[in-house]
């Protein structure tokens, strides 16, 4: 990392250097440099913003994926709740059931 670091900043330097003693005068280097740097600023923004726009779909689909997770967790514990109501009332019908069949026995054997 370093020594790319240092590849890029001695290279600009050589640019800046071969610029500023060209066969060109002042004026033209400057010109030449400002148009220069005005280009590669607006090469930067356009790469900024599509990145930026990229982000942004990324967390887009991150959401919509996370918000299907949260849909389907939702609908299992609905089902789950659904699923306990009715084995309740199923246990309590069996169970009034059975006492019912208790009860008729006891009064069979009572007799």
């Amino acid at each position: 990392m370093r020594s790319t670091r240092d590849f890029l900043l001695g290279f600009l330097t050589g640019v800046a250097a071969g610029m500023l003693t060209a066969p060109r005068s002042g004026r033209d280097t400057r010109d030449y440099l400002k148009n220069e740097a005005d280009r590669r600023s607006k090469d930067l923004q356009g790469q900024w913003q599509k990145g930026v726009e990229q982000v942004k779909a990324q967390v887009d689909q991150v959401k919509s994926q996370i918000n299907q997770q949260v849909d389907k967790i939702q609908n299992k514990a609905e089902d789950q709740k659904n699923k306990s109501q009715y084995n309740d009332k199923v246990d309590n019908l069996a169970e009034k059931a059975h006492e019912g069949v208790e009860s008729s026995r006891q009064s069979l054997q009572a007799e």
